[in-house]
Parts: C-alpha cells; structure tokens; sequence
C-alpha cells in the first residue's frame, strides 16, 4: 500500500468523511506508541519503524488512522494513511515500518513507504490520528547511541498519557533481527528500570553500582546523593554562539557525592552520567555538566565532569537533578538573556532555598573570550538590589523590563514565551472533577491516590486549593504557570515521582492529604480564594486498584453532582503499574 505522499503530506485536505467514520469508535488511547526506530546505523531510509499497541480488552482496526511526525512545534508534518484493513488483536503489537523498496523485513508488519519522510533523530513529535482526534502523541527522542530503539518502559502499561513522559523511555537493550538495530518490535518491551542501574528491574534484587576511583585497581559501591546533596546552582541556557555548543549546567555537592548515574532532566528530554571512573566531589566542590568538553567549542568553560546532549530552553522552563529515581534538586526559570548564566545567590545555595525566583540573578562575571557572563565551576555573587531580576541590577537590558516571576502578585512565567503574565484565574463552571483514586494497589495510598481536573477554558492552577471532608487542604503554586489548556485534564497526585505514584503521566501539582477508602460522607471541592470551582460527594467504598470516573457525557460542573454520573473505571483501562483508569485522558462511558 502506497503513503498518501502529495497534498496530504504536505498538510492539504483531510481524509474523506467515510475513513474517518471507520475509525470513528476509537478513543485516545486505544492504540498507543510503544517503540521506534528514529536513528538507525547509516542512512534512516528504509530503516526506520514506529511499534503501535492495542493496550484494550479487544481487536481494532487501524483502517482510516493515519500515523504522522513532525517537528517539536508540529510544522513540517508528513502523515501516512491507512486506507486498508489492519486488525491488531488485544493486548498485540503491530510495526510500521520506512520500507521503500523490495521485500518487507521480517519485523515490520506493513511497509509505510516514504509517507513520513525521515523521522526526528533528536526531536519532534510522532502521532496516530482519527481525523482531527489524536489518540496518542509522543515526543521524539535521541538514542544514546545509533542503532538503538527508543521504548516505553516495558514494566508500565502503555498508555497514551504516561508515554507524553521522556523519563518513561530509554534505548532497547534487546538485539534486533540479524543483529542490524538493537529493538524489539513486534514484542513487549524490556523494563528501563530506575535511573543509574542500566535498565535492570526494581524487583530484579538489588543492584549496587560500582565505580573505580581514580589510581585504584578495586571498584567500590558508588557514593549516590540524596535529596539536598547535589544542588543546582548555576546554568547558561543560551550562550553567545551555537546553544548546542555552549549550554552548561553547574552543580555543588553539600556532602561526598558521586556523580555516576545522576540524571540532567529538561524540558527536551535527560541525560545520565556514566562512566566506569567514580566521578567524586567533595562537599562545597562544584561541577559542571556541559554539551561539549573541548574549550575551544564550549566558549571556554573549566574542564567538565560529564556531557549532556538535550536542548535547554531559552524561553524557560525546569532543570531537575535525579538519582536511584529521586529527585534531588529542581528549579524553574524564566526567559534567558543572550549570553549571561542565571545563578542562585551564593548565601541560598541549597536545595530548598534556591526554590525562590527571588534566590536568583544574573551573572556579572566574564569567562572565556566570546563575552559570556558567568561563573561555571566557582562560586556565585550575592544577588542584591535586584529582587532576584534574571538580567541583574537595573534589568541588565532583558527585553521585558526585568519583571521576574515571583515579583508579581497574581504573574507566572508562561512555559511557553518564558515572559512573566497575569494568571488565568478559574472561575465557577470553568473546572470540573472527573476522576480520583482513592485506594491504589500497585503503590501505597500515601503516593499513589490522584484526582483528575477537566478545564473547560484556557487556565492556569495556580492558587487553586484542593479539599476534603476532613479540613485536609493543599494550595497549588509555582513560579511557573500552571497552565491547562481548555479540554486538557491535569492530574493532581500525592507524588510527582513516577517510580512511586504507580506511573502516573506527569503530574501538575501534588497534595499531601489523604483520600478516604471506607464509606461515609466523603467529598473533594476545588476552590480559589475561598470560593468553590466545583465540589463531589460520595458514601461508598473505594474499590482496590480501581479509580472513579466521571462519565463523559456529564462532564461539568452541575451533572457530576447527579446520582450514578461516576463509576468504576472499566478493566480495559488501565495505567502504569495496572491500576484501572484513565488518568490524564480520556473516561470511559457509565452504564447509566
């Protein structure tokens, strides 16, 4: 079968009314992309493949999906349609594959020709569609190395919220056919496993990392830091020059520490550190990761301990450092200034005063000889007179004036222009509680439990509070804009860690109260300055494992209030460690 290969590709007209009436019953996450191929050894025509998964309890039909890529900002899109029957069974696999010419490979299903061109070697987006309904989109990502697949964890259920999350992926360690890729298409996927150990399982027992140190000839167990012993301190995100050259991170140890299997996460993907040397500091002792190690390309930077290879975002965003899983440090900043490092005052250089915007400022010291400012591997200024203003004293000539994120009342820095804005306040009727699970089984209560929220318009959560029964309250607030866009649902958890809230997609903002799993007069309200957003009440048990789901059909303010509009979440839909429901996407219908 032939890719549509001229207008469709090019972004022209639509599919006809009938194909899309034949995929019409699917629902996002009915098929979900669980592998690909983006950089094969050698030229990527004719090898690449994208693996699809049928994670429901029945067969579907791929006739009239149409599976597309494009660049991260969805320009550039190419799409190839399916136009003829391809059934996949439940719970099976099936592989497209870039076949151009001659025979099909025996790991790809159906040859997909040249309708999506060369996919993204270190970028971009890859989607399956019905129409103008997307049942799964997952960002590209590079391999460490050619050759290699990317998957999804092979221990979560695939679904098509929890795979939008880079940390869920990783290269196949699987052999591919006749030894030509490392993949396994077709198959279920191998576990990732925690960040460090190289992929092996959490229940595979225990592994001990190892590293040598330097002039030893025995290795010893590696030194990983715990929250608060590896700091983010300083960062250039856009340096005179080429980013891709000159970006660099700047980390201080407050105890003795090893670097080995630390993790870089940004908002374009993650980096771990890996080396058979130990890469030890000492507390106070500062490294600096780097995109490159050769000085004359990295703007000369001192030597640094490790490299890293994704994009940090000029227009803002979050760097987080990770170890054995955990989240040790995480900041938010805002719009970069060309050539000048944003750095935390020197006094507030720990892992819970450097969460202020306020903590941070410019650089105003030179390194190198392209004149960019900062102090990579020494210690930082005292930021002062400055409220903490990304351009430094005055604004430094940042284009915005100077207005920091944290500096305004009701302002957040939106994830997306990096400018600080006027919060997009919720009012009455624009949000609505769809979802919860109140007793998890594949994780403990007390990081398992969540609540889905439905935005109607355009908000940001910020200074919503979320509530139960018993006066248990949380506020949710961030320097950055906790933007849902209108007919996004964002899911609100008691942990923002994967590893522990039983692989939830990625998760707004976390409460720290408990939800009840008995009967009784149970109820969860969303409110804003004291007044409710929308509230529901329930009186019987929780179900193990399984979450309440609001029925699409009432899904507003008023109708989840009505008798039997929530139900168990069916066995067809389940996610990450295979708790039932469906939190990020889509509900299924209730028998009402």
């Amino acid at each position: 079968m032939l890719g549509l290969a001229g207008a469709w590709a090019c972004g022209g007209t639509s599919l006809d009314e009938d194909v899309d009436a034949a995929c019409a019953g699917l629902l996002p996450g009915d098929v979900a992309i669980t592998e690909y191929l983006n950089d094969p050894v050698g030229t990527d025509t004719g090898q690449e493949y994208v693996e699809l998964h049928n994670p429901t309890r029945g067969p579907v039909d791929l006739y009239g999906l149409t599976l597309y890529a494009s660049r991260a900002d969805g320009s550039q899109e190419t799409a190839y349609a399916v136009l003829e029957e391809m059934t996949v069974a439940a719970g099976d696999y099936l592989v497209l594959g870039d076949v151009r010419d001659g025979p099909v490979p025996a790991h790809v299903d159906h040859a997909y020709g040249d309708g999506l061109g060369a996919l993204g070697n270190s970028g971009g987006r890859l989607g399956i569609r019905c129409g103008e309904r997307v049942l799964d989109e997952v960002p590209l990502s590079a391999p460490a190395k050619s050759g290699a697949s990317r998957i999804y964890d092979g221990r979560l259920v695939p679904d098509m919220a929890g795979n939008d999350d880079l940390s869920r992926w990783c290269d196949s360690p699987d052999a591919g056919a006749g030894g030509t890729f490392q993949g396994s298409p077709g198959a279920a996927n191998a576990p990732c496993g925690p960040v460090g150990d190289a992929g092996v399982p959490e229940d595979a027992g225990v592994v001990v990392a190892t590293c040598r140190p330097a002039g030893a000839d025995a290795v010893r167990p590696v030194l990983l830091p715990a929250p608060g012993e590896l700091v983010i301190t300083e960062f250039m995100v856009n340096p005179r020059g080429d980013d891709t050259l000159g970006e660099w991170v700047e980390l201080r140890a407050t105890a003795p520490v090893d670097l080995n299997g630390v993790t870089l996460v940004a908002e374009a993907g993650e980096a771990t550190v890996k080396a058979e040397g130990c890469l030890s500091l000492s507390a106070g002792e500062y490294a600096v990761l780097a995109r490159r190690t050769d000085a004359t390309l990295n703007g000369g930077l001192p030597p640094p301990m490790a490299t890293f290879n994704m994009d940090l975002r000029n227009a803002g965003g979050r760097l987080q450092v990770k170890a054995g899983g955990v989240v040790l440090d995480a900041v938010d900043y805002g719009l970069a200034v060309d050539g000048v490092a944003t750095q935390v005052s020197a006094p507030l250089a720990d892992a819970v005063q450097n969460d202020a915007p306020s903590a941070w400022c410019a650089a105003t010291a030179a390194y190198g000889s392209r004149g960019n400012m900062g102090t990579p591997g020494r210690g930082n200024r005292v930021c002062e007179g400055d409220g903490g203003t990304p351009g430094g004293v005055g604004d430094g000539g940042t284009s915005d004036g100077g207005v920091d994120a944290g500096t305004l009342e009701d302002g957040c820095i939106d994830r997306t222009t990096g400018r600080t804005r006027a919060r997009r306040g919720p009012d009455g009727g624009s949000l609505v509680l769809t979802e919860f699970m109140a007793d998890p089984q594949a994780v403990a209560d007390a990081t398992g439990e969540w609540v889905e929220v439905l935005a109607l318009r355009d908000v940001d959560l910020n200074g919503v509070s979320l509530s139960n029964e018993s006066g248990g309250r949380s506020t949710f607030d961030s320097a950055l804009c906790l933007a849902v866009k209108a007919g996004g649902r964002a899911v609100l958890a008691r942990s923002e860690d994967a590893s522990l809230n039983g692989g939830l997609p990625a998760v707004l903002g976390t409460f720290n109260f408990n939800l009840a799993n008995t009967t009784g007069s149970r109820k969860l309200e969303l409110s804003l300055k004291g007044r409710v957003l929308d509230a529901v009440s329930w009186t019987g048990a929780a179900i193990p494992g399984v979450s309440s789901q609001l029925d699409p059909g009432r899904s507003d303010p008023q109708r989840n209030d009505w008798p039997g509009s929530f139900c168990p979440a069916p066995e067809s839909a389940r996610y990450g460690r295979g708790d039932r429901g469906t939190p990020g996407g889509v509900n299924r219908a209730c028998a009402l």
